[in-house]
């Protein structure tokens, strides 16, 4: 439940002592779906994959160990990966493929193996699964890379935190520069930038990364605020740092 410093390092050499118990680095897959996906320059009818290396990234700032894995629209092949690479890591996280729709990859590969998929009043991230593999838990998250983001900040980050004796971050209040519109049904959760005090709220668009690039805080609108207007403060928390 301690993170080991350098410093509480040297420490512990200097009191005599040589060894302590540790937690194992979480060895995670993060496995990507998609025809549509490629990982070098574009190429007609084909879009990066943005997601794999974003993911991948939060999760070695906690520390764990990363394999990431591109695999084409084909649920036989998929159920069969997964399932092999279910032996060797301590969770797996899919990206895409769980929606509405009527060809839905990982809903399709997982489901008839006992995968839950079900919608929650998020916006954006909506739809969640979740699913075992030879005991390995699989977290499946939406798409698009605004919710797969935000599915990791908001249902793994405070384990992972936890894990590596991260703290959690404080949310803190700012006023609106702007008026927001929201859901009222829904837990919307905005990106926002932080000038003189105050916050712009942008646009909330579950596809636009650029905006998540330089947004300093996500905003929360909880469930049954429907329109707030400027002046009024709003919870914010800090995701870069």
């Amino acid at each position: 439940g301690t993170r080991l410093t350098p410093t509480l390092i040297g420490a512990l050499a200097a009191s005599g002592v040589r060894g302590v118990p540790v937690r194992t680095r979480l060895r995670v897959l993060v496995c990507t779906t998609g025809n549509e996906l490629m990982g070098g320059t574009a190429e007609s009818g084909r879009i990066p994959d943005s997601n794999s290396p974003m993911l991948a990234a939060v999760l070695r700032g906690y520390g764990a160990q990363v394999e990431v894995l591109r695999l084409p629209d084909d649920a036989s092949a998929l159920t069969r990966e997964l399932a092999k690479q279910a032996r060797e890591v301590d969770l797996i996280l899919t990206v895409g493929g769980i929606s509405a729709g009527a060809y839905e990859v990982v809903r399709e590969a997982l489901a008839p193996s006992g995968g839950s998929f079900h919608h929650v009043a998020l916006q954006p991230g909506g739809p969640q699964g979740f699913a075992l593999l030879e005991g390995t838990p699989v977290l499946c998250f939406p798409g698009n890379p605004v919710s797969a983001l935000l599915s990791l900040e908001l249902f793994l980050a405070p384990t992972l935190r936890r894990l590596a004796a991260v703290a959690e971050p404080v949310p803190e209040q700012y006023a609106l520069a702007n008026e927001v519109h929201s859901p009222g049904d829904k837990h919307q959760v905005r990106r926002g930038l932080l000038n003189d005090g105050q916050v712009t709220v942008l646009d909330p668009g579950s596809h636009l990364i650029h905006d998540l690039a330089r947004a300093d805080v996500l905003v929360h609108l909880p469930v049954g605020v429907a329109h707030l207007p400027a002046g009024t403060k709003v919870d914010t928390w800090r995701f870069h740092d």
